[in-house]
């Protein structure tokens, strides 16, 4: 009994029986990965045997993806991308606001408010403090010099500005991603402090 054994293998063509079997799947599933261009068909029902072994190789050893998960995974990888842009960010704004660069908007308002209610207050009480002084005085020098003091006095409460204003004395939350990360997983019962 001699079997027949082939050197070349390149010309020899397999139906989808033959290949279902090679592979172990199905006809259906042959057919499918047909379609999906991981098999090579030379006519209906028709593989070469050698190609589709060597395309079958490959798919395994890359692991081919359709279109529809080639492109969720372009979408995953750009939403990745976007939420570490985005973290990158809020590290950046919460160094800001350490290094005090970076001020809330609702603090920023109420002190400038402040100030300048503060400010517009003392121009107006400005009259009634020099009056009292330059009412007496005939001499036009004195009563502008005296008005003068008033009005830099004012200005000068104005430009003393204090960083340490604009702090307000939050404490910036740490986040820490081994803790985020433990809670999600479920793997403590109690809840983590942060000190």
């Amino acid at each position: 009994m001699a079997q027949n054994v082939h050197k070349d293998i390149s010309e020899i063509i397999v139906n989808t029986d033959v290949m279902a079997d090679l592979f172990g799947y199905t006809r259906q599933r042959i057919n499918q990965l047909a379609k999906e261009g991981i098999l090579e068909k030379k006519a209906p029902g028709r593989y070469p045997l050698k190609q589709n072994v060597k395309r079958y190789i490959d798919f395994l050893r890359t692991g081919y993806k359709s279109e529809d998960e080639e492109e969720a995974q372009a979408q995953y990888w750009e939403e990745k991308a976007l939420h570490e842009k985005a973290k990158r960010e809020m590290a950046e704004l919460k160094l800001a606001k350490l290094k005090n660069r970076l001020h809330d908007a609702g603090d920023v308002e109420l002190i400038m408010t402040n100030m300048l209610v503060t400010f517009r207050n003392r121009i107006l009480a400005i009259p009634q403090k020099v009056a009292p002084k330059v009412i007496g005085m005939k001499n036009l020098a004195e009563i502008n010099e005296t008005i003068n003091a008033e009005l830099l006095e004012a200005l000068n409460e104005l430009s003393e500005y204090d960083p340490a204003l604009f702090a307000g004395g939050e404490e910036i939350e740490e986040e820490d991603d081994q803790t985020v990360s433990e809670d999600t997983e479920g793997s403590s019962s109690t809840p983590q402090n942060n000190s």
